[in-house]
């Protein structure tokens, strides 16, 4: 296990290494897809219910149900990405992906009557609740730092005998040298590099995401009070792959040329989860809900690589040296924090529907799990860096006959506490779209434009001072539903 590390990030570690605080981020927050009603109103849906998208949020939607239905929705993202470094030109670059964000069938029963147990209703399916595809590139002059000088800080106190103890990163900047001793007993030491001026470059390319398969049940009475249920099977793929690179494209530092620095991570798993939401109408006019979330219990498996190459210029360093580390692979266990919802819902006559939604979770109680490490450094950094927060959703619907037309607005807070670098990076999501019902068939589509605003480290900053990357991403996606009723 490598040692803990304060998180100035949020979807990117400073190296790929697996099994730390930022797994645990990555895969405690969701950003609900589903189907494109539900994405054009923000996800504001739970109150109003009707939606399959509400099973992964407030399952007592699926008892507003009165008759069965399948649908499923393809989706097309283009995800893009500027940083910048400094005050440097920004860097722009994107990744397109084509899925399903949705395919489930409702099944309904109707007793036949008004009051009492009118129907009961279940369902299965899949939402997506998380996408990890996205292309970051990094490029820029540091004049006050180098990684050289971070591997050097965390090789402190070791014999350079034992430095593979500390980790693949640091003994291999030592054995390709990258960093010198720095007093005669080898046990302090500093960076190969004279003085600074490099170009620092990074390029980063994740992909996959995250996924709920959902069993539900529920139920309506007496159209006044409906109550659901959902077990949650939730399907985790994250693949990273950066490259780091450090050069002296104007030979201004002397005998070094470059070095660069390759990361490889893949982690799969699943977890398991159960929602508890109920629906009450005092009036035809309003509808009140609220669903709790008991925290995803997730088994992972990681598989990491890392490799470095340097590259010098005088008789001391040589030529430099390559080393790759061999593939490792660990299982462990994550359990996200629980959800608590509160949901509003209007219905104006046959014309109008207007939902609001709030989400609190609090990042902080996640923990990191395995039975051969205690993950004490990673949970306490879990509990002092990240804080509680809410998310907030407010969608409308307009109707006039068999057409729809819908808008929506998200805002997820911030996980990090005050005090951190991201402490103000939210997310925001503004969303559109329209919709076509009969009594056999619907169609429906949408819009999803969701900005991200970031600060990234190359290395810990803790450790060694460096300037964070400003990262801004671009989430925009269309969505198409088809659906059948029977």
């Amino acid at each position: 296990m490598k040692k803990s590390m304060i998180i100035l990030s949020i979807l990117f570690p400073m190296f790929c290494v697996a099994q730390n605080e930022v797994d645990a981020l990555r895969y405690s927050q969701n950003f609900f897809s589903g189907t494109a009603r539900s994405v054009s109103m923000g996800g504001a849906l739970g109150a109003l219910g009707g939606d399959f998208s509400t099973l992964s949020t407030n399952p007592a939607g699926l008892g507003i149900y009165r008759s069965s239905e399948f649908m499923f929705t393809p989706t097309f993202s283009y995800n893009t990405t500027s940083s910048t470094f400094k005050d440097g030109t920004p860097l722009d670059d994107y990744k397109f992906r084509m899925d399903f964000s949705n395919i489930g069938f409702v099944g309904t029963h109707l007793s036949g009557r008004e009051d009492g147990w009118v129907s009961t209703n279940f369902a299965i399916g899949y939402n997506r609740i998380a996408d990890f595809n996205r292309y970051v590139k990094i490029d820029g002059v540091n004049n006050s730092s180098s990684m050289t000088d971070y591997f050097a800080m965390l090789a402190n106190n070791t014999k350079f005998s034992s430095l593979s103890d500390v980790g693949f990163d640091v003994s291999s900047a030592w054995d390709s040298y990258l960093i010198d001793p720095a007093n005669a007993d080898s046990t302090m030491y500093k960076s190969a590099l004279s003085k600074y001026g490099e170009t620092q470059t990074k390029d980063i390319n994740t992909k996959g995401g995250m996924g709920e398969y959902v069993f539900s049940l529920a139920g309506n009475y007496s159209n006044k009070l409906f109550i659901g249920g959902t077990l949650g099977i939730q399907s985790v793929r994250y693949i990273e792959h950066s490259d780091y690179t450090e050069r002296d494209p104007k030979d201004s530092i002397p005998a070094f040329t470059s070095f660069d620095f390759k990361n490889d991570l893949k982690t799969t798993g699943a977890g398991f989860n159960f929602k508890l939401g109920i629906i009450f109408k005092p009036a035809d006019w309003i509808r009140i809900g609220g669903a709790i979330h008991t925290p995803t219990f997730y088994n992972l498996h990681d598989e990491y690589s890392s490799s470095l190459k340097s590259t010098f210029s005088d008789n001391l360093h040589g030529t430099g040296e390559e080393y790759k580390s061999p593939v490792s692979t660990y299982d462990y266990q994550l359990t996200s924090p629980f959800r608590a919802i509160g949901d509003l819902g209007f219905v104006i006559g046959k014309v109008a529907l207007i939902g609001i939604e709030y989400e609190y979770l609090d990042y902080s109680v996640a923990r990191l799990r395995a039975d051969d490490y205690p993950f004490r450094d990673e949970n306490n950094t879990i509990q002092t860096a990240y804080t509680a927060t809410g998310n907030i959703k407010v969608g409308a619907e307009f109707k006039n006959g068999p057409l729809s037309i819908r808008a929506g607005y998200g805002l997820y807070g911030s996980p990090f506490r005050s005090g951190q670098a991201n402490e103000n990076s939210t997310r925001t999501s503004y969303n559109a779209g329209f919709g076509i019902r009969n009594d056999d068939f619907f169609f429906d589509l949408a819009f999803s434009y969701n900005i991200q605003n970031e600060k990234y480290f190359l290395y810990d900053p803790s450790i060694v001072a460096n300037p964070a990357v400003n990262i801004k991403t671009y989430y925009i996606s269309a969505l198409a539903t088809f659906g059948f009723k029977f």
